[in-house]
């Protein structure tokens, strides 16, 4: 046969875990692989994060080769990027708000091309996705296939390939949950519909919106929580040190029995897997959002409903470590590339563990100043501790970074132990990415790439958050901190403040103790960060330290 035919189909084929023997028929008569999101509705009736691809198929080759370009939102961008020189960054999947737009459609979805777009694969290329998101042993021609925006990226899996050990390989030494079913565990009274603050920590049961990535107190719902935006963000600045948020769902059975309806630690039947502390994750992995990857550590007593999976481990200071690790912009583009929509062990197990890497002790110890923001968190803090700790320092010059944080750090935990100012938790998630990105092997160019190409919306809320001088949020365009500084009319008329204070009333209700209302104040002038000069400023200053 000498003739080609295409075909528009879902993606299916090219991430189901059952689709191998399917994949190995196809691959050697595939061609070219064009695959679509419908952002700029192609197709009216179908959802806008619907994905679905160009397929052009041949004769059998003896040798698989074929291109694939993927992220595609107009047709004409697969001829841009054939047709383009090479020259210039490669455009990321949406603009940035500072971006010019005359390259951009609705929605703000880039659809100008760029050569190294054009992504060739080959068999030695299905090898390496087989390695990273297939089981052992999978054979390269059964591999599936990733959304790959770049060359550049191939590169960065390689060496996430490369990377010597994997959460598998801790074997029996680590436990993933998923917990109580939403509907079954009501169904048999182990859990039941009720919102309201828990009597005790052991009687919350988190579900995804009660944290993000490297807080465990990102929202907490509202008295009345009947939709999804029924939550309010958490002021870190202002909780007790006690404070445990509202729960949907409490223990709908004595203590102890609910006790026993939970697992035991396989490494210690007397205690139960919620006497432990765990990295808790959401399961749903949206790509199109902010951030895909969710995770961060849950203290002893709390469950979680399904929508939430959880890891512990038997050497309790795994758990910062790959909490700090999850909550990294390399894990997170990782993920990503999957294409998955679920997180559970299937995929966590295949994730690095850093555990070798000079890198480690920086980043547990800027996991736990994120999580450890309560006194629920005080015996991860002493075991975790080292004299180290008081020595380190912050990774960049800001003014708005407190210079004597580290130095007062305490063997014993206090409220002063957390990072709380919103700058400060920004930056140390800045580092945390740089810290997994050198521990990984890539370059600053790397990271500055993966940022660039696969977090278009984290970009658009970088370039529109404001701080204050104080390192507090003044202004966001964040769809994920609703109620946080100012609105949008409100800004307009301070944003060019050159000095002074403003003050803003607002009333807290996420406190037990029932509403209050309360003053906020922001320091002028208000400025921006940029992360792809952070992620430089951090390299330097790590470079500093190794010469």
């Amino acid at each position: 046969l000498q003739g080609a035919v295409g075909f528009l189909h879902p993606e299916g084929i090219y991430d189901d875990p059952n689709g191998g023997p399917l994949r190995k028929s196809l691959y050697p008569k595939l061609r070219a692989h064009f695959q679509f999101q419908n952002g700029m509705f192609l197709f009216a009736e179908v959802a806008h994060r619907a994905k679905f691809s160009i397929n052009i198929y041949g004769a059998q080759q003896r040798d698989i080769a074929f291109t694939s370009l993927a992220n595609l939102f107009a047709v004409s961008t697969v001829d841009s990027c054939f047709n383009h020189e090479g020259l210039g960054l490669v455009p990321g999947i949406k603009s940035n708000a500072n971006d010019d737009d005359d390259d951009l459609a609705g929605g703000g979805w880039t659809i100008l091309g760029h050569r190294d777009r054009v992504v060739r694969v080959t068999q030695d290329t299905l090898q390496l996705f087989a390695e990273l998101y297939d089981e052992n042993g999978t054979p390269a021609t059964e591999a599936r296939l990733p959304a790959l925006h770049s060359v550049q990226l191939v590169e960065v899996l390689r060496k996430f390939a490369a990377y010597p050990r994997r959460l598998a390989n801790l074997g029996d030494e680590y436990l993933s949950l998923e917990m109580w079913h939403e509907t079954n565990a009501q169904i048999d009274h182990t859990i039941r519909r009720e919102t309201g603050f828990p009597d005790s920590l052991a009687a919350m049961i988190y579900s995804g919106p009660h944290f993000f990535v490297g807080n465990p107190l990102y929202k907490t719902p509202r008295a009345v929580c009947t939709e999804k935006g029924h939550y309010d963000i958490l002021d870190l600045e202002f909780l007790p040190s006690d404070y445990a948020q509202r729960t949907n769902y409490i223990p709908a059975c004595s203590m102890d029995e609910y006790r026993r309806r939970g697992p035991s630690l396989p490494w210690n039947e007397s205690r139960m897997m919620v006497d432990a502390y765990r990295v808790g994750a959401r399961r749903m992995l949206p790509p199109p959002n902010e951030r895909t990857l969710i995770a961060a550590i849950f203290p002893p007593g709390p469950c979680h409903i399904n929508t939430v999976f959880s890891l512990v481990f038997e050497t309790s200071n795994l758990v910062p470590l790959v909490a700090g690790s999850f909550a990294s912009l390399p894990f997170d583009f990782w993920v990503k590339t999957t294409g998955k929509s679920d997180f559970r062990n299937e995929l966590a197990a295949l994730m690095p563990l850093l555990s070798n890497s000079q890198c480690s002790k920086l980043i547990q110890l800027r996991a736990l100043a994120l999580n450890c923001l309560t006194t629920h968190y005080a015996e991860l803090w002493r075991e975790s501790w080292d004299e180290a700790y008081r020595e380190e320092a912050w990774l960049g010059d800001d003014a708005r970074l407190d210079e004597g944080f580290w130095r007062r750090l305490t063997p014993e935990w206090t409220r002063h132990c957390a990072l709380r100012s919103d700058f400060a938790r920004r930056w140390a998630l800045v580092e945390l990415d740089v810290l997994a990105a050198r521990a990984l092997g890539l370059t600053l160019a790397e990271l500055q790439t993966i940022y660039r190409i696969q977090f278009p919306v984290m970009r658009q809320y970088e370039a529109d958050t404001w701080y204050d001088q104080r390192g507090r949020i003044v202004f966001t365009n964040s769809k994920g901190l609703p109620g946080v500084g100012y609105n949008r009319a409100e800004w307009n008329g301070i944003k060019d403040m050159r000095s002074g204070i403003v003050t803003r009333r607002i009333t807290n209700t996420t406190l037990p103790t029932g509403p209050i209302e309360r003053d906020i104040t922001y320091e002028a002038p208000f400025t921006r960060s940029d992360r792809e000069r952070d992620y430089a400023t951090v390299w330097s200053k790590l470079d500093e330290r190794q010469s």
